[in-house]
């Protein structure tokens, strides 16, 4: 039996890097630290080297053209990261000035590095790195998601904005920065391992799913030196036609490499060839003839993966080491709510409880990847269904957007049909983040319906959110759901507190700069002198994700108590 101890033992695969054959990594250990693996597979983590960075969680891995090792880091989940070269066993910032600094990332010459920072305050802008000089060259006040150098080191091409995302060109020669591709009402984004042979590739749902095309060297050139800017689909060659969204793609010599997410779970094709079927693949890397990607299964968490020349899928690492467990494969289903057909993973039980497990984002996707909360739950006799709601990303763009404006509304009642689905008498909800909202408006909207709860990082007040949340959120939120007062009222659960029957589990990071502690709190003095059977914590150092192992494994374990002593 697999129990929350075991946890403790499992060491995934966060984050990875490749450079001429040599694999930097962020390994989950007692917190998430940088490792370089000397071996791999068996004896794998004893015959790497860790990289000392005391307090500071490792969050990335990059390695620079010249072969030195950048990490990006965080201290106490508060998202102010700082970027430090490694070399020679010693570790020297490069950026550690308080501000939130990510994606460092040099230029293939190694003169210039670009990286995405919220030192001006307001988003998360692009910005140049060179020696002391510091310049920001992304326009407007949107956020930039994603950047990619070209092969001469000439252009940065960057996705700036929410949900509307723009391509965007940057060339170092002139100073300029340029908008590259517009197509209306979609988003365009680009790729790390992006330039190759045919071009840049281009990920785009201007035709509801994310599909890959290719935009030339010349077409870029062309726009930075007073072309029309890109804006019909046409002008795009595209390589991919598929039922389901592309999310992930590279070169491989002349062949594609990409991955298609088909209901959440995910399958590898090269060419035409169709590699590996199942489970979340992660970080797609090219290095010479080798293809490297991160994997996670229901039975098992992210590992390092290669495809080498024979198209043979190898694993390279081992979380589960010596652990024996059986663990519960989730079947897809769909179910009827409203007008709408929703998807979901369902994990059958022998008992005759049940749960409903709700996703965060709420652009995110509940995904046929390693869930122990999940599994701990299945051991103790929960049947447990996690609906992917409207709104959720994996199902094209305009079922991403059926919440605009309507956020704990009918994605709400997505929620309360997944529970119908269940036939169970006793069900429990719980979910982090957004899921944690949605479970705190289920509790206080449906008091009625619920054993026991468990809200994991939420926000219950739209007011007191949008003033604190950090400010790409604020961004976001003011886009996604406005800023009417009578609606923000009605979907905000801490205005019905009082109706909450259902015994309840808050759990809170201190540092959470996504959804502050604040939430949480307020919640519990609204619940003093009340009936109801309440339990919180909140995490010291800890932030919007647990990240000190024994808080997760304690938050965990908590969780599944909770809701396994009080659904008798």
């Amino acid at each position: 039996m697999f129990k929350p101890e075991n946890l403790f033992k499992i060491v995934s695969v966060e984050d990875f890097d490749v450079h001429n054959g040599r694999i930097a990594a962020v390994c989950y250990e007692n917190q998430p630290v940088a490792r370089i693996l000397n071996g791999l597979g068996d004896g794998w983590l004893d015959s790497s080297e860790k990289i000392n960075l005391g307090e500071l969680f490792a969050e990335s891995v990059r390695w620079s053209p010249k072969g030195e090792l950048l990490i990006e880091a965080d201290r106490g989940g508060a998202e102010r990261r700082s970027i430090y070269l490694y070399e020679n066993g010693s570790l020297t910032p490069l950026l550690a000035d308080g501000y939130d600094n990510v994606e460092y990332t040099p230029s293939p010459n190694g003169k210039l590095a670009a990286f995405v920072s919220n030192r001006q305050g307001e988003t998360m802008h692009l910005y140049l790195h060179e020696s002391q000089s510091i310049r920001k060259i992304s326009l407007g006040n949107l956020p930039v998601e994603g950047f990619v150098w070209s092969p001469d080191s000439r252009f940065i091409v960057f996705s700036q904005g929410i949900y509307d995302n723009d391509l965007w060109v940057h060339d170092t020669k002139t100073g300029l920065t340029t908008k590259l591709l517009a197509l209306h009402s979609s988003e365009q984004h680009v790729y790390e391992e992006g330039w190759g042979v045919g071009g840049l590739l281009v990920a785009s749902n201007h035709a509801d799913r994310y599909q890959m095309g290719v935009i030339t060297y010349e077409q870029i050139r062309a726009v930075c030196e007073g072309a029309d800017t890109l804006s019909d689909p046409r002008d795009i060659h595209w390589l991919t036609q598929a039922d389901w969204d592309v999310v992930g793609a590279a070169w491989h010599h002349r062949e594609l490499v990409y991955v298609e997410n088909i209901d959440g779970d995910h399958t590898l094709r090269i060419g035409k060839n169709r590699v590996l079927d199942g489970g979340v693949i992660g970080g797609l890397k090219v290095s010479g003839d080798t293809i490297y990607f991160t994997r996670s299964t229901y039975d098992r968490d992210y590992e390092l993966y290669v495809v080498d020349s024979s198209l043979k899928v190898n694993r390279l690492t081992d979380s589960l080491g010596n652990i024996e467990a059986v663990f519960t494969e989730p079947k897809h289903i769909e179910y009827v709510s409203g007008d709408l057909k929703i998807h979901a993973l369902l994990y059958e039980s022998k008992g005759d409880r049940a749960a409903v497990y709700i996703h965060g984002g709420p652009d995110y996707q509940s995904m046929n990847s390693f869930n122990p909360t999940i599994q701990l739950l299945v051991q103790k006799g929960f049947s447990v269904i996690a609906p992917n709601y409207r709104g959720s990303t994996g199902y094209g763009r305009v079922f991403n957007h059926l919440n605009d404006g309507d956020l704990g509304g009918g994605d709400l009642q997505d929620v309360i049909q997944a529970k119908r689905v269940l036939k169970s008498k006793r069900v429990a909800v719980l979910g982090a983040s957004y899921g944690g909202y949605l479970t705190m408006m289920c509790v206080t909207k449906f008091p009625d319906e619920w054993c026991s709860a468990v809200a994991i990082v939420p926000f219950v007040n739209w007011f007191t959110e949008k003033k604190h949340e950090r400010e790409v959120l604020k961004q976001y939120d003011e886009l996604k759901m406005g800023s009417d007062e009578q609606l923000l009222r009605d979907r905000s659960p801490i205005y019905n507190v009082d109706k909450i029957r259902a015994p309840l589990l808050l759990l809170a990071g201190e540092n959470d700069p996504r959804c502050p502690a604040e939430e949480t709190i307020q919640v519990v003095e609204k619940l003093r002198g009340l009936s109801v059977k309440a339990e919180y914590k909140v995490y010291s150092g800890e932030g919007h994700s647990f990240t000190k192992k024994e808080n997760w494994v304690d938050s965990i374990k908590r969780t599944v108590d909770f809701l396994d002593a009080n659904c008798t």
